[in-house]
């Protein structure tokens, strides 16, 4: 059963990384806005709350529900082992306790949410003065170079010193703040804006070269692939040391994930992400795109992919996985899994002729694929076609499934569905047990086994 779902003992033997309630800042208070949380909670009449912690900070969750109680007489509960990533709200744990809001402490990946959230960012020191004088040190900005500036979530608290010391060195250029609520210019829970505070569009960037303060991660990552800017670079804090980042390689095997996507005749659409509206959307959409290509599709929801869930189902030829942005999966290596795992937009590059073949940037957001949003596209309704696999060299027929047509084309759709069944069969390495009928000797009844898998009668203790 745990090749189909999550092992259960997992939970309890994972070690996990609990932080000292003493590190960084011996003040639970001001680390964690207590005050600030219950003030939101009162103000707007909430009377059922869900504290949200990621694994990490389960060690200080009793604490925080403490202080919070002292001042408030609600309901509260704590929540924790988010069923696939920490930093997306846990709504629907939320609804299971007929919570009105949530707090959600840590890393978050600023998605949209159904339920009110406050959320609580990480604290983390920084040296304002020697961070800037190495950024003032590595780049000088003038009418033909403009810059932006990134910096962690974990910055936040100081932000305002931040930006005040990068404006009195960079007056003409911007900075990429953290946005928590809902805005049209805003992309991966930021938006750009002046010394002035007028806002920017994502597209200014083009002209910029980005500097993050912070450290490597897949933040970090998403913003080098999905924004055009000119030039990145990462500065780390710690070490006071700027590099510059490229992900020439991670392109090249995505384009060729694309061109498997053309080949691939089922697709699985693996569901890792909590319910919520854009994610019915986003699978509708996938489905769709899968149907007027004449690929077949199934929704694949296992929990947390693993090698060995996904390896039960052979006929499948590859994976769309809808998940969030921050997925660790995205950034790891996924070569070990017997199938290919793409992201919604590659899926739309392949399988939808409006799109750029050749792309520069990445959607990492499928939210942003949907109506209304910055990269929305209508689907083409393609007619039958056929060209060669640049991958295996085969013809690759595309039959669109349509509900009109004369009695000979539905035929013809017979033949060929018969003939992709027969296909996948030949495919596989193991074909089922030989029944080699006439060949086996017959013999008389015997008595089994008794007992149950877990102890037969035979067995030894």
């Amino acid at each position: 059963m745990a090749n189909f779902t999550t092992d259960g003992k997992l939970c309890i033997e994972r070690e996990i990384e609990i932080q000292s309630t003493d590190a960084q800042f011996e003040d639970l208070i001001t680390r964690f806005d207590v005050i600030e949380t219950c003030k939101w909670i009162k103000d707007n009449n909430f009377f059922t709350v869900c504290l949200q912690f990621p694994d990490e900070l389960l060690g200080v969750s009793a604490k925080i529900y403490e202080e919070i109680k002292k001042r408030i007489d609600i309901d509260l509960y704590i929540l924790g082992d988010t069923s696939y990533a920490s930093c997306c709200v846990d709504s629907v744990a939320a609804m299971h306790v007929k919570g009105n809001a949530v707090v959600h402490y840590g890393h978050t990946c600023f998605s949209k949410t159904n339920i009110p959230v406050l959320t609580v960012l990480p604290k983390k020191e920084l040296d304002i003065e020697a961070t800037m004088k190495v950024v003032k040190d590595n780049f000088n900005s003038d009418d033909d170079k403009k810059l932006c500036l990134f910096y962690d979530a974990d910055y936040e608290h100081c932000g305002d010193m931040i930006t005040k010391y990068w404006f009195q060195n960079y007056p003409q250029n911007y900075v990429a703040y953290i946005e928590l609520e809902e805005n049209p210019n805003r992309f991966f829970g930021r938006v750009v804006r002046n010394k002035d505070g007028e806002q920017f569009t994502v597209e200014v960037l083009q002209d910029c070269i980005c500097v993050n303060v912070g450290s490597r991660g897949q933040t970090l990552f998403n913003y080098t692939v999905s924004i055009a800017a000119k030039e990145w670079y990462l500065l780390d804090p710690d070490k006071y040391k700027v590099e510059r980042l490229e992900e020439t390689m991670w392109f090249k095997r995505r384009r060729f994930l694309v061109e498997k996507c053309k080949d691939a005749q089922v697709v699985g659409i693996l569901v890792c992400k909590l319910a919520g509206d854009q994610t019915k959307d986003i699978i509708s959409r996938m489905k769709r795109l899968c149907k007027v290509n004449g690929k077949k599709s199934y929704i694949v929801s296992v929990g947390k992919p693993n090698v060995a869930k996904l390896a039960n189902f052979p006929e499948i030829d590859i994976y769309v996985m809808i998940a969030c942005p921050e997925n660790e999966l995205y950034l790891t290596s996924t070569k070990d899994f017997y199938r290919p795992i793409v992201y919604p937009y590659e899926l739309e590059v392949a399988l939808n002729s409006n799109r750029e073949p050749y792309f520069t940037t990445h959607v990492t957001d499928y939210d942003d694929l949907l109506p209304g949003r910055r990269h929305y596209c209508d689907i083409n309704h393609v007619k039958e076609t056929t060209d060669v696999s640049l991958i295996t060299g085969k013809i690759r027929e595309t039959k669109v499934d349509t509900n009109e047509g004369s009695s000979m084309d539905l035929a013809e759709k017979q033949n060929w569905a018969l003939e992709s069944i027969g296909q996948n069969l030949q495919d596989r390495s193991w074909k089922g047990l030989e029944q080699k009928l006439g060949e086996s000797e017959v013999k008389q009844a015997e008595e089994g086994r008794k007992g149950i898998p877990l102890q037969y009668s035979n067995e030894t203790k």
